[in-house]
């Protein structure tokens, strides 16, 4: 093709019913991988039973997996362009029903660390695939197609609760699980016929090298981006993992408490679009701090609930508080520091979050072991929260003249 059949091609393609067919299976996808990976704290007693783990070793099980995660997302990010989409995505698949495959067997804990270590080698990947996709196939409706296939984050801690929990009155942990993940398997294979990049139009960016890694590492306002998002993330790890052990040890009935985690989801569903709305208003970076500062609250309050009415304040306020951080934090950098090699860009932020992803909730069992409650882990939570949107606040302020 010429170039110019090409630049046709690429704009024809755009805003099309191929691209709103990517968003909505993007939906479908991020609600089953993370509804899979983020409602731990729903089968973690049930992982725990089955396998005969310790508090500690379940902790780092899910500290495992969602650094692997975001690690394996963000690195696969940094060099997406390298790689053609439909056969990572059949790689996917095969790996998600070797999960399946391997957890009817594995015994140990080694074992089911290894088990979920590929879980979130596969469910990493196939996020950062469906969040970098969907934007390429828009121009008018970007923003609206990208806040709908990022509410599948929302959707999936909204509806895999009671999923989890529907199936373990059928059966146990080791079905429910190949049932989860097997839909995740199928959901995946489907997407590998129909994703693919849009047509290209022009080659302009700057290959990602050695070089272009040093010179954005090397950059201190990017580190600090990169480091304060992920400590003004690090809050909603804890509660994934921990949620309905803290509702729970303080009183509150484990049914309520495994709605909890749906509450909060579902709010953030309409703060993710909202917070898009209000951040275009009265600016993004501001809209985020003010959220962050919102989840911090909620962290220090959180300890000292002991009944249903203050409990749904404070889950509504952390719900509140998800859809602006969740959905805002990619524009506000891409503005910052440049749409140029934006998917590389995103992976190299998600590679930072691995780590608030792997130590906050391995951390704060720690100390709940060692004070015998969860005061100190989350009053210190909220502390952490707060630094963290403050450094994201500094690091993203805008560049002078033509500095990166």
């Amino acid at each position: 093709m010429t170039a110019t059949e090409v630049s046709d091609a690429h704009e024809g393609a755009l805003d099309s019913a191929q691209g709103w067919l990517i968003v909505g299976l993007g939906i479908c996808i991020l609600t089953a991988i993370w509804g899979a990976v983020f409602t731990f704290t729903v089968y973690a007693d049930r992982l725990a039973a089955t396998f005969g783990l310790s508090a500690l070793q379940v902790s780092s099980v899910f500290s495992i997996t969602t650094a692997v995660f975001l690690m394996a997302g963000g690195l696969f990010g940094v060099f997406a362009a390298r790689f053609p989409l439909r056969p990572v995505l059949a790689a996917i698949g095969i790996g998600l029903v070797v999960t399946t495959a391997l957890l009817q067997i594995v015994e140990s804990y080694l074992g089911v660390v290894a088990v979920f270590l590929l879980l979130g080698m596969a469910g990493g990947t196939a996020f950062t695939v469906v969040v970098s996709l969907a934007p390429q196939w828009f121009d008018v409706y970007r923003g609206l197609a990208t806040s709908l296939t990022m509410t599948g984050i929302g959707l999936g801690p909204l509806v895999l609760p009671s999923v989890w929990l529907w199936l373990f009155d059928q059966t146990g942990f080791r079905s429910a699980f190949t049932v989860v993940v097997g839909v995740n398997a199928g959901l995946v294979f489907v997407s590998s016929l129909v994703y693919h990049r849009p047509p290209r139009d022009t080659q302009t960016a700057t290959t990602v090298d050695a070089a272009w890694l040093r010179t954005r590492i090397s950059n201190a306002r990017f580190l600090g981006t990169a480091i304060g998002f992920a400590l003004a993330f690090s809050w909603y790890y804890v509660l994934s993992a921990h949620l309905v052990d803290i509702l729970t040890a303080n009183g509150i009935q484990v049914s309520v408490a495994a709605a909890g985690l749906s509450l909060i989801g579902g709010i953030s569903v309409f703060t993710r679009v909202g917070g898009g709305i209000v951040g275009d208003r009265v600016g993004q970076r501001e809209t985020f701090v003010t959220s962050a500062a919102l989840a911090g609250l909620c962290a220090f309050v959180f300890p000292f609930v002991h009944s249903n009415r203050l409990l749904y304040g404070v889950l509504f306020g952390f719900g509140i508080a998800l859809g602006p951080l969740a959905s805002l934090w990619s524009p506000i950098v891409l503005t910052r520091f440049g749409s140029d090699n934006a998917t590389a860009t995103v992976g190299l932020i998600n590679v930072a979050v691995a780590g608030s992803a792997f130590f906050a909730p391995f951390v704060a069992t720690a100390l709940h072991r060692v004070t015998g409650g969860s005061v100190l882990p989350l009053v210190l939570l909220g502390a952490i929260t707060v630094l963290g949107a403050t450094l994201f606040y500094w690091g993203t302020t805008p560049a002078s003249g033509n500095s990166a």
